[in-house]
């Protein structure tokens, strides 16, 4: 019976959560003109319009190119964060820990509303401050998923490697790099996925020329309406962070990423 009940529970979870994911990729490929379930028949028409439209083509490259490199920012500094935190048992650690991690605790609405009165008063331009706050939004999850490779780590093995001659920075790049990528490769990972899919922050701090993929799915549906273009947008989403995690899968395997 206790079986039986924890697959009923986790069925209607899948289906609660992979269930409206399936349904909009599956009408993304619809050959009607309105958004409708099951589709009348399928095609690519609408895939096609989305990279017709210059704003969504422009948008879409840009998050692509801005998830990557924020990906890096803040596995960067997340990895940089998380050895000083790992290594460190005092009040600045503490600090640290609970100021990187402050982006999940605080609304995304209010911190990217501080972020642009910040850009307002030191007059930032659009692209890097967005950058910024990508990071930023993105740190604490990169930050975690290092801390807890690092919090398994054996430090005596960088001893080792300095006791056979080797300083603190070539023992830990060819020591501990080696041991702990997978959490940095994971960190990356999750980094990626949010800062493709940001929105709240990102409102506040986009300009002409300057727009997100989700901040343009957000303005084509509620000014222009039509929902198909959308549900393309949102099916190339999907897949870009598929073809992301599988080969993030093949790199480092399923199990490292669910554990971290």
């Amino acid at each position: 019976m206790g079986t039986f009940l924890i697959r009923l529970i986790v069925g209607i979870v899948l289906a609660l959560v992979i269930g409206p994911i399936l349904v909009v990729i599956i009408a993304a490929f619809s050959s009607g003109d309105a958004l409708s379930f099951p589709p009348p028949g399928f095609s690519l028409r609408w895939f096609v319009e989305f990279f017709r439209i210059a704003e969504m083509r422009n948008a879409f490259m840009l998050s692509i190119v801005l998830a990557v490199a924020s990906a890096f920012g803040a596995a960067t500094t997340g990895l940089l964060g998380a050895v000083y935190v790992s290594r460190n048992r005092n009040a600045f650690s503490t600090v640290l820990q609970m100021l990187i991690m402050a982006p999940l605790v605080f609304p995304a609405l209010i911190l990217g509303l501080a972020l642009l009165l910040l850009y307002k008063t030191v007059n930032m331009s659009v692209l890097p401050g967005l950058f910024i706050a990508h990071v930023v939004v993105c740190l604490p999850y990169s930050f975690r998923s290092i801390l807890t490779s690092l919090q398994s780590f054996d430090t005596t093995l960088e001893e080792a490697g300095q006791s056979l001659g080797a300083g603190p920075k070539r023992s830990f790049i060819l020591i501990t790099m080696p041991i702990i990528w997978p959490g940095v490769l994971s960190g990356w990972l999750f980094a990626f996925v949010v800062s493709f899919g940001e929105l709240n922050t990102a409102l506040f701090l986009t300009g002409p020329g300057v727009v997100t993929l989700p901040i343009e799915i957000f303005s084509y549906l509620q000014f222009q309406g039509n929902q198909l273009v959308v549900a393309a947008a949102s099916a190339l989403q999907v897949i870009i962070i598929l073809f992301v995690l599988l080969l993030a899968e093949r790199l480092v395997g399923a199990r490292q990423i669910v554990q971290r």
